[in-house]
């Protein structure tokens, strides 16, 4: 298949279907693949790494060719690490597995920091770890770079998963403390406090936000909105009481509605919405 005249020049201009001996190529067997794939679903996304995008556009016109469905294509950025990009020859490489091992490790140890050690912190540092991992890439728009930095992934006061988590988290404690949760919004309640309003007005920005990411294929939308969701949260707590407040039950309704969003968008990002750390 020429492919000049949809824009590819060079040595890589032929896509070739088959070896010599007859047998089918990769690219081949993924056109074919994607020809079901059409069949099976309402939209086809692709989320491919910026080193496929030869091969990708060999599949987009083979589908267009046979006047099937193509899908959309996003490409993300590599990640790297602070002192260059991975390289095998360079022995700087890192394996999934050990990176998440080591996660874990980390994570461990920052959170035996802040409680004692009981039969939860096992579960507590595994999901710490995971969410650090997959925040720290998702935080960044697809076509940018990711300089993957341990003290960026693991910071409990940046934009991070575990800061997120840790406002879920108190959330919940205030929730727990209380012994309730207030079952409806009063209409009319009236918030004073430039940090109560300033924490509505993040809130309803929620179902946007979203909408955003959704529309333009960009979770980071969803990650930095959690950030600064969980940042508001932090300012309101600092500065209005709340248990023993006489404000206490409109106030619990904002702690129980930034609990939900918060949990809504880590369940998005696939992070889970911890209740204790």
């Amino acid at each position: 298949l020429d492919m000049e005249p949809f824009g590819v020049h060079g040595r890589d201009k032929r896509f070739y279907i088959t070896r010599n001996d007859g047998t089918s190529l990769y690219a081949t067997r993924d056109v074919a693949y994607h020809v079901w794939k059409g069949e099976q679903a309402d939209m086809l996304i692709n989320v491919l790494g910026e080193d496929h995008k030869l091969e990708a556009k060999f599949v987009e016109v083979a589908l267009r060719l046979l006047h099937k469905r193509v899908p959309e294509t996003i490409f993300y950025s590599f990640v790297s690490l602070p002192e260059g990009k991975m390289s095998t020859r360079k022995a700087r490489v890192v394996y999934l597995d050990d990176l998440i091992h080591e996660a874990r490790e980390r994570a461990l140890a920052e959170v035996l920091k802040r409680r004692e050690r009981d039969d939860k912190i096992d579960h507590i540092a595994h999901h710490v770890a995971m969410g650090a991992i997959r925040y720290n890439i998702i935080k960044v728009r697809a076509e940018k770079p990711i300089v993957f930095k341990w003290e960026e992934a693991l910071n409990f006061e940046g934009q991070s998963a575990p800061f997120i988590q840790y406002a879920h988290a108190r959330c919940c404690s205030i929730l727990r403390k209380a012994a309730r949760t207030p079952s409806q919004v009063d209409p009319h309640a009236e918030y004073g406090h430039e940090s109560e309003r300033e924490l509505v007005k993040t809130l309803a920005r929620f179902p946007d936000v979203v909408g955003e990411g959704v529309r333009n294929r960009n979770p980071s939308a969803v990650a930095e909105y959690a950030h600064e969701l969980a940042s508001c949260f932090n300012a309101f707590y600092r500065d209005c009481k709340v248990l023993g407040s006489p404000d206490e039950e409109k106030r619990l309704v904002l702690v129980a509605a930034t609990r939900q969003v918060l949990r809504n968008s880590l369940h998005i990002l696939g992070i889970e919405a911890l209740e204790e750390m």
